[in-house]
């Protein structure tokens, strides 16, 4: 008889680990405490164009094609108007270095070509200054990974976030092969559509699915723990006080996004969209230019701006209204020029992202393991994005699998050749 495992949690990590679980031959059960799957990831339908309320897509792998093509979910790539990405110094510009930078930049590489490996508890700050020199690192490593990670330079781990750092085996996970697509990939109808294809195909694959259900923990249960740092932490308080104890001492991030419509002429810039280095003046982040990005988000000119981090916490408590007036302030020195919104769709993610700092680093070189039949999956644990999360999801399965739980289920459809079996 099949061994039935539990998946708590039913975002994106829970069902990615349920299907995955499914394919190596186990029963799944999935409890989730709200009443919907797919966690921060929702996309909403607008007479003016597609919102994302996470997510807007997903970097693409060999696995990830492959899971799609599984549960009968078309991929987009990213549309050649969408390939060009800017960097905000003075105006938007793709290489946002002057001749000095980039002197000062081949020189320090060539210097420095043996020694380009981050230091154990080495700050990306440190390690720019190190290797790339200040200009390139304020005006382009720094900006980079403020829009990935939300963190403070002075503070965020290299190795982490370079994947140098020395985690435990309890935490591997696969490096992602390459796919036929390149680049960033959506569903053709918005992230949802890959929430919802996953949750039917594991319908439709006897997975239970248990709603407005607070799981409660067992050391004997077989269970893949698919929540936020902070909530694995309680869930774990009794069975494993140790690892509950580094989870909570974990920092988490508030980030505002917000989905800004306006008519079709006024995307004067064609590109993936701009970040925002600090001294620029701007409070944003950053802005995606979504209609650019991937077919079918219009029919407006839709744009995502991005607030918050480490940064800048206190942006989450800005009113609707204040939000929308620094928007209209930031756009228009931007574009220099005001277009008013056609309508504006705020999302507030409040301790939603891991600080991938120093602090960090040091909690997950030191995690205890959890008890036996307990394996975490998430975005704090040394590799962030859906993409990450795909491959440690495929590895909890896999290790599952080998445990000897389960009777050997022979080869599955759907997973690529070689890639974590």
């Amino acid at each position: 008889m099949r061994q039935t495992i539990k998946v708590v949690g039913a975002g994106f990590s829970g069902l990615v680990t349920a299907y995955y679980l499914v394919k190596d031959g186990f029963n799944v059960r999935i409890c989730e405490q709200s009443s919907r799957a797919g966690g921060l990831i929702r996309t909403m339908r607008t007479p003016h164009g597609l919102v994302e309320t996470a997510a807007n897509g997903v970097l693409n792998s060999a696995r990830l094609e492959a899971l799609c093509a599984d549960i009968g979910v078309p991929l987009l790539p990213t549309r050649r108007d969408g390939r060009k990405r800017f960097i905000f110094r003075g105006k938007p510009r793709q290489l946002p270095l002057n001749i000095s930078d980039v002197f000062n930049l081949g020189v320090r590489l060539a210097a420095s070509a043996m020694s380009l490996r981050p230091r154990q508890f080495e700050t990306i700050a440190e390690w720019g200054s190190r290797v790339l020199g200040k200009g390139a690192t304020n005006y382009l490593l720094v900006p980079a990974l403020g829009g990935i990670y939300a963190g403070d330079p002075e503070r965020l781990s290299a190795s982490l976030i370079f994947g140098r750092a020395a985690l435990p085996d309890h935490l591997c996970t696969n490096r992602p092969a390459r796919a036929k697509m390149r680049g960033t990939v959506a569903p053709t109808q918005g992230m949802q559509q890959l929430i919802d294809g996953l949750a039917d195909h594991l319908k439709r694959a006897g997975v239970e699915f248990v709603f407005d259900h607070r799981a409660q923990a067992k050391a004997s249960e077989p269970t893949a723990v698919c929540l936020s740092a902070r909530s694995a932490a309680e869930f774990l308080a009794d069975i494993s006080p140790e690892v509950s104890h580094a989870l909570r001492r974990i920092e988490m991030l508030s980030l505002v996004t917000a989905t800004s419509f306006y008519a079709p002429e006024a995307g004067r810039l064609k590109g993936f969209g701009c970040l925002f280095p600090r001294d620029q003046g701007f409070r944003a982040r950053g802005v995606l230019f979504n209609d650019c990005i991937f077919e079918g988000r219009g029919p407006a000119h839709t744009e995502t701006w991005i607030f918050g981090g480490a940064l800048d916490a206190d942006v989450v408590n800005l009113s609707d209204q204040e939000l929308a007036e620094l928007i209209a302030d930031e756009r228009e020195r931007f574009f220099g020029k005001h277009d008013p919104a056609l309508d504006v769709q705020i999302t507030r993610w409040p301790n939603a992202l891991p600080h991938y700092s120093i602090e960090l680093e040091r909690i997950l070189t030191t995690l205890p393991s959890p008890p036996t039949n307990i394996a975490l999956v998430g975005n704090y644990l040394g590799r962030i994005g859906l993409g990450k999360i795909l491959e440690r999801a495929a590895c909890v399965a896999e290790d599952f699998r080998n445990r000897g739980s389960s009777p050997n289920p022979g080869p599955q459809p759907g997973s690529p050749a070689g890639v974590g079996r």
